[in-house]
């Protein structure tokens, strides 16, 4: 018997139906609406590296996965990874709650995920899991603030959906925690990835005398060309443009991967069923679901006390950052 699968690109590949995971295997199947140098999707990929290199349960883990999927074709790959019956695990990193609504009940055996912006709880094997990156935008907003020579920030966002809104806000509010003069210029690009747009905001922001710039668009060379210190999102950007990105926000799915992970082998021991609960599945910075890079050394000993005070304060709980996915607008 066989199905369709598609692996890591478009092409579609004809697979032999196969028995589920061996017991010491746990298979991935994930689902990404861009290219894999996304940093968003990157940060994913080096999570998963690094739970696989400690081999949670003696678990050897292989994922395969499809990129640039959006739309009509989110179903079509769901169903396909679904039927093959190969996989413990399905992590769609797009919307795409209501294609898993559909499938879940048919496949109770597999473990769906869903994050990003537009998704919703669905319970039973339905998850929804979503990054908390509102404390590390802060803090990328305390060294912001205590940079600038203008008072003027920028943040270049993606969609105005509530889990880039939060980002934003907090980068606001910390940046003001430090610099009650500092104003924030905000651009969102409607673009989960354009490059080229992000670069046009950027500089146009530039022209508004910013001179700290919270790039959530992922384009750092404009930052070396007008020479401004450009904040990066999810991973550490500062190879992007040396001397130019002071600071990156971290995304880390580590603890949301060993969680699932730990549910699938409760499944597969004991027979628990899966029962997702009817919210996000986040974790905060003290319980590692996120962080921020050191300052670089060219960065002012002012600024770098800033972050590291701010941030024991997150970390020790003193601090509370609100979660605010409200719509940021300039000031």
């Amino acid at each position: 018997m066989n199905t369709i699968v598609r692996i890591a690109g478009s092409a579609l590949l004809a697979m032999t139906l196969v028995s589920p995971s061996l017991a010491d295997e746990l298979k991935i199947a994930a689902v990404f609406p861009d290219g894999v140098e996304n940093a968003w999707t990157k940060a994913w990929l080096d999570s998963l590296e690094r739970i696989k290199a400690r081999s949670p349960h003696g678990l050897e883990i292989k994922l395969d996965y499809t990129e640039n999927v959006f739309g009509n074709k989110i179903m079509e790959v769901l169903e396909a990874y679904s039927e093959s019956g190969k996989y413990d695990m399905i992590w769609t990193h797009t919307t795409s709650s209501d294609q898993v609504e559909e499938l879940k009940d048919e496949f109770p055996d597999i473990l769906y995920v869903s994050t990003g912006g537009g998704n919703r709880p669905v319970g039973g094997n339905g998850f929804q899991a979503d990054i908390l990156l509102h404390e590390a935008s802060y803090l990328a907003g305390v060294y912001a603030g205590a940079a600038t020579k203008s008072n003027v920030l920028g943040a270049i966002g993606l969609f105005p959906a509530d889990n880039v809104n939060d980002q934003v806000n907090a980068f606001r509010a910390g940046a003001r925690s430090v610099n009650e003069n500092a104003s924030l210029k905000v651009t969102f690009i409607e673009s989960w990835y354009d490059p080229l747009k992000a670069a046009e905001a950027a500089s146009a922001q530039i022209a508004a005398s910013a001179d700290v710039i919270y790039q959530l668009g992922e384009t750092y060379q404009i930052c070396k060309e007008r020479k401004i210190q450009c904040v990066g999102s999810y991973l550490d950007m500062s190879d992007q443009a040396p001397g130019f990105v002071a600071i990156s926000t971290l995304a880390k799915w580590e603890p949301h991967l060993n969680y699932f992970i730990d549910l699938i082998v409760d499944h597969r021991e004991n027979g628990t069923p899966f029962d997702a609960p009817l919210r996000k599945i986040q974790y905060d910075m003290s319980a590692g679901g996120s962080d921020i890079t050191e300052p670089s050394s060219y960065v002012s000993e002012e600024a770098k006390n800033a972050v590291a005070k701010a941030k024991a304060q997150i970390l020790g709980g003193e601090l509370k950052v609100v979660n605010d996915g409200s719509l940021p607008v300039s000031n």
